[in-house]
């Protein structure tokens, strides 16, 4: 009876000896991979181990490689400060009218310029017919808006017409109306405290630029007339 629990003792002894041995293997293979991959990292973030790089770059006039680094758009404003309470409240004012009247400025440009690819498509002599036409259809969809406009607003939206299109009100209606009816015009408009040749300045207008800044936030673009 001993002697079999001592071959059994013997034989479970072997067995573990060799399991064990069999695991260490393992165990010490796996150190040696993850010892040998940290060694690759570290040589290859060693700093003595030059990482090629391509930079732009131009060679002056002495011939120094100078290189070139394109920063991202980046938009720095000022806090606007008031003096008064009065000088606040006519901002507001403006930046209410603007607001009302920035969308009519918009579309006007937009439909300058789809006109005058429609123009191309067709001989000239169909383009009064035309121009009397799309007048016909922008009076229905816009005559509610423009006559709610208070003369303030009108003034500013011929400002943004101008803006929009880098020509004037006056400008636009003698080119599609004819002469005579750019004089009728800017001569109610005249009437009525407005021009219709007034222009779009950043400097004289720079409150009115600031309000679009900051109605349209990042699809802002510089006015159209000041891109070429």
């Amino acid at each position: 009876m001993s002697g079999n629990l001592s071959d059994t003792f013997r034989r479970c002894h072997c067995i573990n000896a060799t399991s064990l041995s069999s695991s260490w293997g393992v165990y010490v293979g796996v150190f040696l991979v993850l010892w040998m991959g940290l060694a690759d990292r570290v040589q290859a973030q060693s700093p003595g181990t030059p990482v090629p790089m391509e930079l732009p770059a131009y060679i002056d006039d002495h011939g120094d490689t100078i290189p070139v680094a394109f920063l991202p758009h980046v938009e720095v404003r000022d806090r606007r400060i008031f003096r008064s309470a009065a000088e606040r409240k006519r901002f507001d004012r403006l930046y209410w009218n603007v607001v009302k009247v920035y969308p009519l400025a918009k579309a006007a440009g937009r439909q300058l310029n789809e006109l005058e690819e429609e123009l191309k498509t067709m001989p000239e002599s169909k383009h009064r017919a035309h121009c009397r036409k799309l007048e016909g259809s922008l009076k229905k969809q816009y005559k509610k808006q423009l006559t709610e406009l208070t003369v303030t607003q009108g003034r500013i939206l011929i400002k943004l017409v101008d803006r929009e299109t880098a020509r004037t009100s006056y400008s636009i209606v003698r080119e599609f109306r004819g002469s005579f009816q750019a004089f009728m015009w800017q001569g109610l408009a005249l009437m009525f405290g407005s021009n219709l040749k007034s222009t779009y300045e950043l400097q004289e207008d720079r409150d009115i630029e600031l309000i679009l800044m900051m109605v349209e936030g990042k699809q802002y673009e510089i006015p159209y007339k000041y891109r070429n």
